[in-house]
């Protein structure tokens, strides 16, 4: 699966390059998330990670927006691949833990219904990983209100047309072996089989954790685990380069240097996500094209000789 990732792109604005993406070779489109948010329109872009509830609409687009998208994606044989905030939501001005006064009352009514305050310190212990927040407000996924919230909104999604699901911070869900059974409840209250999943596990070097989530969906990381063909990678990823601290280590490379990098990575693996950087037409250059079209050459050549 060849992936192209427009970041904080408007769902209206990505339909007249539909074309233009189906000619380089990718075969989905990862939006942005639809959530509405703690503060709307095109601020900070960290912001799209700060949702207020399970639903959909904000200002990337409404949901007659995403249903249309997904219409004229299909006609052209193109995948729409929803990236879902589960984990968190937005946060107080006062306190990065506390949800933000818009999240949903419902949501907000129960203690339960959030995760201990208190920041995962190291990031190699399983136990804070899964059970603390990530400087924001984290929810309960194994209480099965939220778990039950988070199904329905995913299931309204499917009905607008998405085939697939990148889960933000999936590394800071637990997993069967640590006793909770989100992903394999998760899954099969999906009203839709062939799904395209894939959960963010960065920076985890565990190929133990890495193999019991590829179990579940496809991984997107900095490591491999076990099955090459499990993992979603890429040379350059929105936080890479449009975080200001260490997390942004490609921002200053040429696009050129990207799609270069991007050419060698795929041969190696099935699965790559390319992030389309702001005011930046590299995606539609003849590198990523021949990138993108290795694949097919290759299942091509290993089916008719």
């Amino acid at each position: 699966m060849r992936i192209i990732h427009f970041f904080n792109w408007r769902l209206q604005d990505i339909i007249p390059n539909l074309d233009k993406v189906r000619e380089q070779g990718f075969e989905a489109i990862q939006i942005n998330p639809i959530q509405p948010l703690k503060e709307d329109g095109l601020k900070e872009w960290w912001m799209s990670y700060q949702p207020i509830d399970f639903a959909i609409g904000n200002y990337f687009g409404t949901k007659e927006d995403l249903i249309l998208l997904c219409q004229e994606a299909e006609k052209r044989e193109i995948r729409i691949f929803a990236d879902v905030v589960i984990n968190h939501m937005g946060s107080s001005p006062s306190d990065d833990l506390s949800p933000h006064p818009k999240v949903n009352p419902l949501l907000r009514s129960k203690e339960e219904y959030w995760r201990v305050r208190r920041r995962v310190e190291n990031w190699h212990d399983r136990r804070e990983v899964i059970h603390h927040c990530i400087n924001l407000p984290g929810l309960n996924v194994y209480h099965p209100d939220i778990e039950d919230r988070i199904v329905s909104f995913l299931n309204e999604l499917i009905d607008c047309g998405v085939t697939g699901f990148r889960f933000d911070a999936a590394k800071s869900i637990g997993l069967p072996s640590e006793g909770y059974r989100f992903w394999p409840n998760l899954i099969y209250r999906l009203k839709m089989y062939g799904l395209f999943l894939y959960g963010e596990v960065i920076f985890e070097e565990n190929r133990n954790v890495i193999d019991e989530y590829a179990d579940y969906m496809n991984v997107l990381g900095n490591y491999d685990g076990s099955n090459p063909s499990k993992m979603v990678k890429f040379v350059e990823s929105h936080d890479t380069f449009l975080s200001n601290d260490n997390m942004g280590y490609t921002r200053h490379l040429p696009s050129e240097t990207i799609a270069r990098s991007y050419r060698d990575l795929t041969p190696h693996y099935e699965h790559t996500l390319f992030y389309v950087r702001p005011w930046d037409d590299t995606w539609k250059g003849e590198e990523v094209r021949k990138a993108n079209l290795q694949k097919r050459e290759k299942e091509f050549v290993k089916r008719y000789g």
